[in-house]
């Protein structure tokens, strides 16, 4: 049976509809389940994971630690979590108050992203920013969800520029993304970046240390969809990791030491001959005074050449290259 109808069974099958011999009742009274579909939806169905999605949110990760560490001189680990996605209009519970949402810009016309702060993040990245190294002690629930002055503001921008140069060092390669932090909302009808039918995909990164909570960047499907062939690809290995590897095993291969032998010449006698050998006797070889020499090299024969003297040594003169031969 054929996948799609054809243009006559569609033309039969609306006549039929039409006419009113074909409706719902009937495929119900039958016993077939029928679904409601509205055609003018823009709900976007989206099936499958992305890997390279999660490889950038761990690069992101490492980044991020490492940029925050050095800012607040507090040790700190960040650990990125799977990527999900979820619909704007379901994001209420994430961005209701007191959380802290900043808009980010994601440059170059590529649209904008939310940097949700779970409850209790702004106030503790203040305080390590600000020489608090006991943040996490020193958290007063009252004072979360208030809205940050002007200094603070300036202060978890500075701190979350380390989040958005992560994000631009990550997805170099795959996006030209160059985001930086615009604005803090409390509001969270004002932080609306998509529709409420829209796709965000939510990439959490999980901070511990000096500092524990979570921070989650919301982006918007759309901004990603160019590339979400890409992303759903298996995870690789970056390619400059790959040529770093190859380079370091070249340079240690280089200083492997090979025997290299150069043969004059071989030839057979039976062992009587050779223990009656004595001083001065001479055997003749195999091999002709003008033909070239093989020259072997860990014992297989690599190349070509001819005797000769050089610097008051005797050596062997490269004629030509030749195939290694099977041992």
């Amino acid at each position: 049976m054929p996948a799609t109808l054809s243009p006559e069974e569609v033309k039969a099958l609306m006549g039929a509809i039409q006419e009113g011999r074909i409706g719902a009742d009937a495929a119900s009274a039958r016993g077939v389940p029928v679904a409601e579909y509205d055609l003018t939806s823009q709900d976007r169905i989206i099936r499958g994971q992305m890997p390279t999605l999660d490889a950038i949110n761990e690069h992101i990760a490492q980044q991020l630690a490492i940029g925050l560490a050095g800012r607040t001189r507090v040790t700190l680990r960040v650990a990125s979590a799977t990527a999900t996605l979820l619909k704007f209009a379901d994001l209420t519970p994430l961005l209701a108050p007191p959380a802290g949402i900043c808009v980010l810009d994601l440059g170059n016309g590529s649209g904008f992203a939310l940097a949700v702060l779970e409850p209790g993040m702004p106030e503790q990245l203040l305080s390590v920013a600000l020489g608090d190294r006991r943040a996490r002690q020193a958290d007063d629930p009252q004072a979360r969800g208030r809205e940050l002055t002007a200094v603070e503001q300036g202060v978890l921008k500075r701190l979350l520029r380390v989040l958005t140069d992560a994000m631009a060092v990550a997805w170099d390669g795959v996006l030209p993304f160059r985001p930086e932090p615009l604005r803090f909302e409390v509001d969270p009808r004002m932080a609306s970046i998509a529709p409420p039918s829209d796709i965000g995909i939510i990439s959490g990164f999980d901070l511990t240390g000096g500092v524990e909570g979570r921070i989650q960047v919301v982006l918007p499907y759309s901004a990603v969809e160019p590339a979400k062939q890409y992303l759903a690809a298996p995870r690789r290995s970056p390619q400059r990791a790959e040529d770093r590897v190859s380079q370091a095993m070249i340079r240690e291969l280089e200083q492997v030491r090979v025997d290299v032998r150069g043969i004059l010449g071989r030839t057979r006698i039976n062992l009587s001959r050779l223990l009656a050998l004595s001083l001065g006797e001479v055997l003749l070889l195999d091999s002709d005074e003008a033909a070239p020499l093989p020259i072997v090299v860990q014992g297989r024969t690599k190349i070509l050449g001819t005797p000769t003297v050089s610097g008051g040594a005797l050596a062997m003169r490269v004629e030509n290259a030749i195939e290694a031969r099977p041992s």
